[in-house]
């Protein structure tokens, strides 16, 4: 079932503003601005809580492009996936992300103040008092980034699925968010599927292959074996605020529609 809803190569914290230079950095406020937009790999978590520090290492992807991010880990302390994504701009040198979905659903009315410290690899991102949904709060969490290899593309950008044409009975209400960036994509889908409501997030790296050709190959989701996924998608620019994708699933064609956040 979990193949079935792998569209393909599509911790708390979402964070958006509208923007189509593909060219631009974290957004149109970057006059202060110390990192490029690109996708980042966490390195190591550090959290001190109740005066207590604690280290932690999982596979997570971030990604910057166009004044959007987003995110997204297998959480293990919850057993449960944590996608986010949003707005991202500077003021004064601040990153101030505003998370407008996460993987329960739409987000309004949220804004993070995160400090950015550049590094030879990437950068270590600072946050202080973070309030969890159960009501604690971190002192301190300092998440440790390093730039993953790869390029600008058209399509790099915060997108979500407007349409989807397929002749699978079985799957319905099907939703999409997107990011592209630095080479990489990370995706977060939902869906009815016989009845149960189910949702999948998944990461990986984007290679160029030609006109309007694209490799997606699956690094860390929440699909079974997806690190063996390797998808052919042919994607075309409509405009700039419109992007379709099309490849080939379990014997059926795709078709998804994309508005650009």
């Amino acid at each position: 079932m979990k193949k079935i809803l792998m569209t393909l190569m599509t911790a708390f914290l979402v964070l958006t503003g509208c923007s189509s230079d593909k060219q631009s950095n974290i957004s149109e406020e970057n006059t202060m601005n110390p990192l490029a937009d690109g996708a980042f790999l966490l390195s190591k978590v550090t959290i001190i809580e109740d005066g207590e520090k604690t280290e932690l290492l999982r596979d997570q992807m971030k990604i910057y492009s166009n004044g959007k991010f987003m995110f997204a880990f297998d959480n293990e302390s919850t057993g449960d996936m944590d996608v986010g994504a949003g707005n991202a701009s500077w003021v004064n040198g601040v990153l101030i992300e505003e998370p407008l979905y996460n993987h329960d659903g739409p987000l309004s009315d949220l804004s993070f103040d995160i400090t950015i410290e550049p590094t030879e690899n990437g950068f270590n991102q600072v946050l202080h008092g973070m309030e969890y949904d159960d009501g604690r709060v971190l002192e301190t969490m300092v998440e440790e980034w390093n730039r993953a290899p790869g390029v600008v593309t058209p399509y790099d950008g915060l997108w979500k699925l407007e349409g989807r044409e397929t002749d699978d009975p079985e799957l319905t209400e099907f939703s999409e968010i997107k990011m592209i960036g630095g080479g990489h994509f990370i995706i977060l889908q939902s869906a009815m599927y016989q009845g149960a409501k189910v949702r999948n997030f998944g990461f990986g790296s984007l290679v160029l292959m030609g006109s309007s050709r694209v490799l997606e190959t699956g690094m860390v989701g929440s699909w079974e074996n997806y690190s063996d996924w390797a998808t052919e998608v042919t994607m075309k620019m409509v405009d700039d605020d419109n992007m379709t994708q099309s490849f080939t699933l379990n014997g059926r064609v795709i078709t998804q529609n994309y508005v650009r956040i």
